[in-house]
């Protein structure tokens, strides 16, 4: 009894020494390549935009009493596939004597569910200078049953505008498919509506310009596309060789939060589809998918290449399927194909969907179109990247999905910089592909180098529509000797203009990387040879003539039973857990998983039956065994109500976002994960006590 005893706390004494001795020793990996992109010491400190303050406040009506008027130059740009933005470049001129600090931006609650991503910028200069200003992102905002209102503070270079001041405002708001969509005549058609121009408070528009920008190949419906001439003394021209609807000469009287703006001005514009065609990079008609959620895993590997894994999962919501198929396989607005941007010098290693691998076609048939079922990788219209076409199996119609995943290899030095005369690096890259379509979850797990030492993350682009996790925790990995630092990342509602570069610092040094092997060998080796010595000592003494009354009897057969009994439950219930998820999202469909649900469901209620006997019948012999068995249904309880009240915690943050900031929310949710994983621990602790009585 004290043997075994003694045994267990000297082989885990000598495994966290050894595990500690492999952190330490794995600080000095080194053998970097010399090649790296080089970076100079004075431009380490990259200037950040300031963090969001996204917030709701009662006190949002501001009163200009008729001292300023404004100007306003609306334009709409339908996006390939379905995300359409608005720009509105305003100038405000201040013709009373009054100091102006705030300025109120609404939009009536037509689209507002569909916003995805939302900047102003400000300057006191001219619309050109505009551009050079930071995205502000320290507006506030107040949502109402019909209008949302953006308070946008107006301190760029001052505090606050007088008589006779200039100040140009400009809105960029992205909203992810406001459109409702049909089939007619064979052809998809669009509809989108909103008010023509935005809704200022208590200001008058003297002067308002909207320009409507549609898809590739799109065809304006000209006959539905209102406001007409005439309304309201409004002027509307179309453009079908530029794709442009302008609408010119609008003014508005100005606006309190007691109208509605069912009163006001409803722009409507209506497109269709026309057949396949063109570029695919450049679709010829603006297509409806999103992808449910996208996990990278980038791992830096010292010895020159960066291997990324990236899986999509994307759903089409467009129209449906049509009766008579022989009508929809040249028509882009059923999902034939898409492009994945990769770095220029990019090596694809595999691609493969739900069935499996997708054939690589070279070059295009005849008629210009790839076959189903295979990718294509060519110069992309963006500069200095490649295009991946892919081309699922079948089309995609309205909700079908497409699971694919991609692993390529990058050199180093498309992600990595060095700081010249030091140990320094930065990774810098974009969390996701470029992209233009919205994600609703995208994961990316960063991978460092064995021995690499963190320091920094930075984001460059915080969106307030987003929820950002960073998980900073050191994570595992025995794939190779030693341990690597993962750095986990998870975003939400995540677009194409959040795709800002993800900066992360660390140190790497220059020592030999075969050190680290060397030392993690003789480490793994002293350990191995202790333990075989322990065993050896033990063997012997067992060997001593022992009397009868002396020995302690173990109940072999129940405690095997037992350990094996109650794996198989932890293995059921993981499979029910991961089954539940793919279904959730989407990965699985959805009476395949409700079918397997209810088998490993019913395989459980029975193995519960018999893991309860076989645990009665192991505490009868009472002492350690009973002591055992209770420690594991207390864990088992605690770990239950800690994965509950980490759920009631991610609902309330979503909920209640502005009573919980989100570093507090953070630091809860590690501590949930920390205290669940310390259960799991503890669970598997006792298994492996159990496990140990059973050595001979």
């Amino acid at each position: 009894m004290k043997k075994t005893r003694s045994t267990i706390v000297t082989l885990a004494i000598l495994f966290a020494v050894s595990m500690s001795f492999s952190v330490m020793y794995g600080l000095i990996q080194a053998n970097q390549s010399t090649d790296l992109p080089i970076i100079q010491p004075d431009r380490i400190n990259i200037p950040v935009p300031s963090t969001d303050e996204l917030s709701l406040t009662s006190d949002f009506v501001y009163d200009y009493g008729m001292n300023a008027t404004t100007s306003v130059n609306r334009t709409i740009e339908i996006q390939t596939f379905g995300v359409l933005s608005l720009v509105d470049s305003i100038k405000l001129d201040i013709i009373g004597n009054v100091n102006i600090t705030y300025f109120n931006y609404t939009l009536p609650n037509i689209n507002n569910k569909n916003i995805t991503f939302a900047g102003f910028r400000v300057s006191n200069e001219s619309y050109e200078s505009i551009g050079n200003s930071t995205s502000m992102r320290t507006y506030t905002y107040q949502k109402g049953i019909n209008y949302t209102t953006f308070i946008i503070p107006l301190h760029v270079n001052e505090t606050s505008y007088g008589q006779g001041e200039e100040i140009f405002i400009n809105t960029y708001i992205e909203f992810a498919y406001p459109y409702s969509y049909w089939l007619e005549g064979g052809e998809q058609v669009l509809h989108y509506q909103e008010l023509i121009y935005p809704l200022i408070n208590n200001l008058p528009i003297i002067n308002c310009s909207v320009w409507v920008q549609r898809q590739g190949g799109d065809v304006f419906l000209t006959d539905r596309i209102t406001p007409t001439n005439g309304t309201r003394g409004i002027f509307k021209t179309v453009d079908n060789e530029q794709g442009l609807v302008k609408w010119y000469n609008i003014t508005r009287q100005p606006f309190n939060y007691s109208q509605s703006y069912e009163d006001d001005v409803h722009m409507n514009v209506y497109l269709t589809a026309i057949a396949a065609g063109g570029d695919i990079e450049n679709p010829a008609n603006t297509m409806l998918f999103k992808a449910t959620e996208i996990n990278r895993r980038i791992e830096v590997d010292p010895f020159g290449l960066i291997k990324i894994t990236e899986e999509q999962s994307l759903y089409y919501f467009g129209p449906k399927r049509p009766d008579n198929e022989a009508l929809y396989s040249l028509k882009l607005w059923a999902l034939n194909s898409f492009p994945v941007i990769l770095p220029k010098n990019a090596t694809v290693l595999e691609l493969y969907d739900d069935v499996g691998g997708l054939n690589q076609n070279y070059q295009l048939d005849d008629n210009l179109i790839f076959e189903p079922g295979s990718y294509n990788q060519r110069p992309s219209v963006f500069i200095g990247h490649d295009a991946l076409v892919i081309f699922p199996r079948t089309p995609l119609f309205h909700g079908e999905d497409f699971t694919f995943t991609i692993v390529y290899t990058v050199p180093m030095e498309v992600y990595l910089q060095k700081e010249q005369g030091s140990i320094n690096y930065r990774m810098r890259f974009e969390p996701c592909s470029i992209i233009n379509w919205t994600v609703e979850k995208l994961n990316v797990d960063v991978i460092l180098p064995k021995g690499a030492v963190y320091h920094e993350i930075r984001y460059n682009n915080p969106d307030p529509y987003q929820d950002l996790i960073i998980n900073y925790n050191k994570k595992f990995d025995f794939v190779s000797l030693g341990f690597r630092r993962i750095l986990s990342f998870s975003f939400t509602t995540f677009t194409g203009n959040d795709n800002a570069p993800l900066i992360i610092e660390f140190t790497y040094s220059r020592l030999n990387v075969l050190i680290t092997y060397f030392f993690q060998v003789i480490t793994v080796g002293v350990v191995f040879a202790i333990y075989l010595g322990i065993r050896w000592s033990s063997k012997k003494t067992k060997d001593l003539v022992i009397s009868d009354s002396d020995k302690e009897f173990i109940p072999f057969d129940e405690i095997e039973e037992f350990v094996k009994q109650y794996e198989e439950v932890l293995s059921i219930k993981e499979r029910l857990r991961e089954t539940r998820i793919k279904v959730a999202s989407k990965k699985m469909k959805a009476k395949e998983g409700k079918d397997l649900i209810a088998k490993l469901e019913k395989r459980l209620r029975a193995e519960e039956v018999n893991l309860k006997q076989t645990k009665e019948t192991l505490v009868k012999h009472g002492g350690r065994y009973k002591q055992a068995v209770q420690k594991i249904e207390i864990a088992e309880r605690k770990l239950y109500e800690e994965r509950r009240n980490l759920r009631v915690l991610q609902q309330e943050y979503r909920v209640k976002k502005t009573i919980m900031t989100r570093e507090s929310y953070v630091k809860m949710f590690q501590d949930r994960q920390q205290t669940i994983e310390k259960l799991k621990n503890d669970i598997d602790g006792e298994l492996l006590y159990l496990r140990m009585l059973l050595e001979p």
